[in-house]
């Protein structure tokens, strides 16, 4: 399983399902971090990978391993981050990819939901993804619910 984050507050309510099913199903879980395609050398390449690596370690792997989950692994690269995150699915032969929608919480007040809400990372690596890919909606975040 292969859970793909921005480290935002929204990505944070993702992870919650992803915890969950990685638990249930006694799953492998991968990490995914993209930063991008970066303008520096390759020197300062490797210290923004490291920097972020350290971040997604302080954000996710206290509950990773409160949930008693001992399985998984962290992956930060630079370049597309859709064709990174596709490529790392297909080379870690991954079951199932799970994402949530964009970059910031999706249809914020007065947001038309007409503006793309899937964001253009989900977008391309459905397109492109090895496996299945769960998207959690906004229905499901807290907050974010409609009704």
């Amino acid at each position: 399983m292969l859970f793909g984050t921005c480290l935002t507050e929204y990505c944070d309510h993702i992870f919650n399902h992803t915890l969950k099913l990685a638990k249930d199903n006694e799953a492998s879980l991968w990490i995914y971090y993209g930063l991008g395609r970066l303008k520096l050398n390759q020197e300062q390449v490797t210290e923004a990978i490291k920097d972020a690596e350290a971040r997604v370690a302080d954000a996710y792997v206290e509950r990773i391993k409160a949930k008693g989950l001992t399985d998984y692994k962290i992956n930060v690269s630079d370049g597309d981050v859709a064709s990174e995150m596709t490529k790392l699915a297909r080379n870690a032969g991954v079951d199932v990819m799970i994402m949530g929608t964009s970059t910031h919480a999706p249809i914020s007040i007065g947001e038309d939901i007409n503006v793309g809400p899937l964001g253009p990372v989900v977008s391309e690596t459905i397109l492109w993804a090895p496996c299945p890919v769960l998207v959690i909606p906004p229905s499901l975040i807290p907050g974010l619910a409609r009704g």
